[in-house]
């Protein structure tokens, strides 16, 4: 494995413009050196030299600052460069030399040139060279000054990388990534394969349509023959079923209709008898008037609301009690400590009084003392005595003064004291005011609600009074209303059963037919389309009609064209019809003077003119036979009133007719009117019993309101009671406040009066401060310095004492002003304000009493009315119940009723529909017959079952018939074709799984190759992670700590997180750890690798800076270690670590340029102490003028 030997040096950073050479050991090398002597310069030198680009790694702004800058002494330089020089006898560089030297050479415009063993070369090849030695400059043996906690610091995800660097799987990436174009391959392969697959899917599937078309064509043509006999045969049968089963609903129809016309004439019976219990009912009511129910209710809601007052009231007794009792508690133990305080300032007061007597003895023995000594003075010298004198008496007043500044200064903390006090009660009372507006405001808006509620009420009340008075008129208008159009229903219904039993027997099937196929400009039946001006004519008309009224009138030829092509297609007979176009009208060649021309007694649609006048324009109406004769009979067509009719040819019909219906009837309009008239009743029904329920409705809540009219004015009365007692406590509480703003600006009024004479007071204090300074260095007198020292002494003491006086009379008056004038009056409002709650409290008890007294009175009287009031409510509730029941009765009557009559109408429909469609089942059990003759007799026999439901059956026949045509014309050569182009298909599809096959085994190698990668990445990160949980132990005796995947089923996935545990410690996460937790931390990690895969040179920069010396010993041990197989150079400052180094390089700075030069080991401690103190004097004295 390479070492360097050497490292060589010009012109960069603070080394110089001389080459500076360093000389490195194989093993263990440490770099000593004072701070800033440039000793992490190196570090940065072998940075730089193994082609690193950042600048800042360099700790420099730019590449270029890396050049030597210059001193004083010494010009810059005009490059810098650094030579490396590694031993290569082992061969670890892919270069037959035993010695390889690299350099590098910045200039001033940031450029950079490399040279390798003499040959200028490029950065890249450098990297390549390093690379296959296994050196990097970003390599993880590099730790340059603070960078040791980077492998702490780095992202999870980073160290994971470095461990996928270290176990070297990028072998496993490169055949991977082979792997994959192999695959991309197989992938492209296999999508040209498929392409041809859905060509030819594309082709076989157009032929396998068109050959199951062609199947399926012939398949269908068979089995719609096999169908449609099927059919016939289930039609036949059914039509013989229905046959059978209409003539047996034909005898049941008679019987039905029999019993229904009993039950009808029951049901009038029943319904007149409960119209006249309903009558007497009503009337009961009326007598029965509700003023009684009222005046019990109103009685009642008026005790209740005595009730709700009394039950307020002892409400706000309670809780005015509860407030009360919580006052007297808080005003009890508010006493108990003023009393406290009263006691403990009296005793208080006792031991500052004899305080003061001690003083005051004591002072005067000063005092005594110092006249002694100054009587001695004296006689040394008189003026001195005077002077003396003098200075006595401005030292007795300075102290005198200071005493009074003292005492203004207690008046003026006593007075702010008192203004706290007095602002903290505004502050409560304000507090409590802001709550009580809030409440006010809240009595204000309930009053106001409430007052608003009860005008709505009162509005509510009127208006549903009215709406009562509406609703119960409505409903006596709609019931009236509804009885009228039950009359007309009855009618319209049988007059609708009148015309379709005139239509049925005059009628056919083709008529009914062709106005069901809304043909535009067929208008129908001629004699549907007229009708006359008097029933007088009526028998007249319809005689003269004769076949003509059944003819159907079209608007022109090709109308009836197309009507009977339809008539044909279905075999539904044959009709007449008069085309408006064709259509020659009739007329009397002369207007005889009697009888009347039919023409003028019919009315019709001017449109219809032509084909009225074609059945009537030649016919004459005359009242009789005699008339007939003097007309003249065979000169014109004529028929009498009573239904004779004389041909012009001379033929005469007469005898009895049966008169076909009446003219111009149209049985779709008369259906229509019952429609409109059964939804008539039915909507009229649905208001009657709405407004029946609207009444009800209307009725519970007048009740309602009237109950809820009575609550308010209780509620009312009591919110205002609520809000008189607010208003007057807010109003207390105002007068409290302004009382207390007046006691504190008196305060400050005083307060600024002490601080005028404060200042005053200074002044004095300072001018006499300046004449005992005065006469004080007139008093040194050499002779006298001795007793004038002793008297100063004594002064000192008697001002001690006396200013020690000053502050306990001081005292005692702040304890008596307190006791007499605040504690002693407080205590006697505070006994005053208790016995005002006591007696409250049980003046509130004494109204709870009587008010629970007066609820049991109210309640006893409420029971006796709620009694009257069941009573009389019970009595008419059940009249209104026997109202309400004999009105449901009469309704159900009537229904029933209506559902006979609507029974017995469709009853009679059913019946003659019964007839008509005998003859129908007939006629179409013939023709189905007819037609089953056309189909293969032998086909007909092979059919032997017959499906009940026919429709599924025909809607399958159809549907197949569609089909057929869907699948027409069809390419019967299409099975053919389909065989060749499925054999083709089915090689495609072969060939496709030969592709998918080599393409699944491309995808196993590939997970047999991440399987190998994970397994080498585990095999290295499980070697490293022990030697980390070992190395960690060692560095940390005691500690334990471990390497975590963050996704141990996918490495690759995740990151690598470290987990620490310090000696004696809790288990840390990484950044709860101190800088010396993380060193070791980082420090074991980095020998973890290098155990695993040693690097041929390690450069660590400071790393002990956070180590103790204990820490530092068994790191340094750890490379002594390590060095045996790999090179370590060490930059530090501690001894611990230099003394296990196999050589010392020391640095030191001169004139602002950097020196290196080998050391002993005494030598270098040497230095490194020297360098200790002076850093150590260097703190002191900053430190020192901070403090200064």
């Amino acid at each position: 494995m390479p070492y360097i030997e050497k490292i060589e040096m010009k012109g960069f950073k603070s080394y110089g413009n001389r080459k500076v050479v360093v000389p490195l050991s194989k093993g263990f090398t440490a770099i000593v050196g004072a701070n800033g002597s440039g000793k992490s310069n190196i570090g940065d030198a072998v940075l730089f030299v193994l082609g690193g680009l950042s600048a800042k790694a360099m700790r420099a702004t730019r590449i270029s600052d890396l050049i030597f800058a210059g001193t004083k002494t010494e010009p810059p330089a005009k490059y810098a460069e650094v030579a490396m020089y590694f031993n290569n006898e082992d061969r670890g560089f892919p270069i037959d030399e035993d010695e390889v030297v690299i350099k590098r050479r910045v200039y001033p415009d940031g450029r950079s040139t490399y040279w390798l063993n003499g040959k200028r070369t490029s950065r890249s090849d450098i990297l390549d060279v390093l690379s296959a030695a296994m050196i990097s400059p970003e390599g993880y043996n590099l730790v340059l000054q603070g960078d040791i906690t980077k492998f702490i610091k780095m992202s999870p995800t980073e160290r994971r990388m470095l461990i996928d660097e270290i176990s070297g799987i990028a072998e496993y990436d490169a055949k991977k990534e082979k792997a994959l174009k192999e695959l991309k391959q197989a992938e492209e392969n296999l999508a040209r394969v498929d392409l041809l697959i859905r060509e030819v899917k594309a082709q076989l599937d157009k032929l396998e349509k068109e050959r199951n078309d062609a199947l399926r064509y012939l398949d269908l043509k068979e089995r719609v023959e096999r169908a449609k006999v099927t059919l016939l045969l289930g039609e036949i049968r059914k039509l013989e079923s229905l046959i059978e089963e209409s003539n047996l609903r034909d005898k049941e129809i008679e019987a039905e209709i029999a019993a229904m016309g009993a039950r009808l004439k029951e049901v009038a019976r029943e319904i007149v008898a409960k119209e006249r219990e309903l009558n007497a009912i009503e009337k009961e009511l009326e007598e029965k008037s509700e003023d009684g129910i009222l005046e019990v209710t109103r009685k009642i809601s008026e005790v209740q609301s005595r009730i709700e007052m009394a039950r307020k009231n002892i409400e706000l007794a309670q809780k005015e009690i509860e407030d009360s009792q919580h006052r007297l508690m808080k005003a009890k133990e508010e006493l108990r400590k003023v009393s406290e305080e009263i006691e403990k300032g009296r005793n208080a007061i006792n031991r500052w009084s004899k305080r003061r007597e001690k003083l005051i003895a004591e002072i005067k023995e000063r005092e005594v003392v110092k006249n002694e000594l100054v009587v001695k003075l004296g006689e040394i010298d008189r003026d001195f005595a005077m002077a003396k004198q003098d200075f006595d008496k401005v030292v007795d007043e300075l102290e005198e003064a200071k005493k009074e500044l003292y005492m203004k200064e207690s008046d003026i903390k006593k007075f702010e004291e008192e203004i706290e006090r007095a602002r903290a009660r505004i502050a409560q009372n304000n507090a409590r005011r802001i709550s009580l507006k809030a409440q006010i405001e809240e009595a204000k808006k309930s009053l106001e609600a409430k007052r608003s509620e009860l005008g709505e009420i009162d509005g509510k009340m009127s208006k549903a009074e009215a709406r009562l008075r509406k609703a119960e008129k409505e409903m006596e208008e709609k019931s009236k209303a509804l009885r009228k159009v039950e009359g007309e229903l009855a009618k319209a219904r049988e007059e609708l059963i009148k015309a379709e039993a005139q239509r049925e027997v005059r009628g056919n099937r083709a008529v009914e037919f062709l106005k069901g196929q809304n043909i535009p400009g067929l208008y129908g039946p001629l004699g549907e389309l007229i009708t006359v001006a008097s029933e007088d004519y009526a028998l007249a008309i319809e005689v003269a009609l004769g076949g003509s009224y059944d003819h159907v009138v079209v608007e022109d030829d090709r109308v009836a064209e197309k009507a009977i092509r339809l008539l044909k297609e279905k075999r539904l007979g044959r009709l007449t019809f008069l085309p408006l176009n064709k259509i020659k009208p009739r007329s009397m060649r002369e207007k005889p003077s009697l009888g009347i021309p039919a023409m003028d007694v019919v009315q019709y649609d001017p449109r219809f003119k032509n084909a009225v006048a074609y059945a009537l324009g030649d016919t004459l109406i005359v009242s009789d036979m005699d008339e007939a004769r003097t007309v003249g009979i065979g000169k014109v067509r004529m028929v009498t009133l009573g239904g004779e009719l004389l041909e012009r040819s001379g033929a005469i019909t007469g005898g009895h007719y049966r008169p076909r219906g009446k003219l111009g009837v149209n049985v779709d309009e008369i259906r229509k009117r019952v429609e409109k008239l059964e939804r008539e009743k039915e909507a009229l029904e649905s208001t009657v019993n709405a407004l029946r329920l609207e009444v009800k409705g209307l009725e519970n809540e007048l009740f309602e309101l009237r109950m809820r009219k009575s609550e308010l004015a209780k509620d009312l009365q009591v919110v205002q009671r609520e809000m008189d007692r607010l208003l007057a406590e807010d109003r207390a509480l105002k007068e409290e406040i302004e009382e207390n703003e007046r006691l504190i600006e008196e305060l400050e009024k005083r307060i600024h009066e002490a601080k005028g004479e404060m200042a005053k007071l200074r002044g004095r204090i300072e001018r006499l401060e300046k004449k005992r300074e005065k006469l004080k260095r007139a008093l040194e007198n050499p002779e006298a310095r001795e007793l004038n020292q002793r008297i100063r002494e004594v002064e000192a003491e008697i001002s001690k004492l006396r200013e020690e006086l000053s502050k306990v009379e001081s005292k005692l008056e702040n304890l008596d002003v307190r006791i007499n004038e605040e504690l002693l009056p407080r205590k006697a409002d505070l006994e005053e304000e208790i016995e005002g709650l006591v007696n409250r409290i049980n003046a509130l008890k004494a109204n709870i009493e009587e008010n629970e007294s007066a609820i049991k009175e109210f309640e006893a009287e409420l029971n006796e009315l709620r009694k009257a009031e069941e009573s009389v409510k019970d009595e008419l509730k059940e009249l209104r119940e026997r109202r309400e029941k004999v009105r449901n009765d009469i309704i159900d009557l009537r229904a029933e009723k209506d559902e006979l009559n609507s029974k017995l109408q469709e009853l009679r429909i059913e019946a003659n529909t019964l007839k008509i469609k005998l003859a129908q089942y007939e006629a179409a059990l013939k023709e189905k017959r007819d037609e089953l003759k056309h189909f293969d007799p032998k086909l007909i026999k092979s059919i032997k079952e017959v499906p009940l439901e026919l429709e599924a059956l025909r809607e399958q026949i159809e549907k197949m018939e569609e089909e057929i045509r869907s699948l027409e014309p069809v390419n019967m050569k299409a099975i053919e074709d389909f065989e060749v182009v499925e054999r083709r298909y089915l090689e495609l599809k072969s060939k496709r799984e030969q592709v998918l096959a080599e393409k699944e085994s491309i995808e196993e190698f590939i997970e047999e190759i991440e399987g190998q990668k994970k397994q080498v990445f585990l095999q290295t990160l499980n070697e490293i992670a022990r030697n980390f949980s070992e190395l960690f132990a060692k560095l940390s005796p005691g500690g334990s700590a471990r390497l975590i995947l963050e996704n141990p089923d996918d490495p690759f996935a995740g990151g690598l997180e470290i987990e620490a545990k310090p000696a004696g410690k809790d288990v840390k996460r990484i950044e709860a750890m101190s800088g010396g937790e993380k060193a070791l931390t980082a420090l074991a990690f980095v020998f973890a690798i290098q155990r695993y895969k040693p690097a041929p040179f390690y450069l660590f920069d400071e790393i002990d800076a956070h180590l103790d010396d204990a820490n530092v010993k068994r790191v340094a041990d750890l490379i002594k270690e390590a060095s045996q197989n790999s090179q370590f150079i060490v930059i530090t400052l501690r001894d611990v670590m230099m003394a296990n180094a196999d050589k010392i390089i020391g640095v030191s700075m001169r004139n602002g340029v950097s020196r290196v030069v080998a050391l002993s080991l005494e030598k270098a401690m040497k230095i490194l102490e020297e360098a200790r103190k002076r850093s150590e004097a260097e703190h002191a004295e900053m430190f020192g003028h901070l403090g200064g």
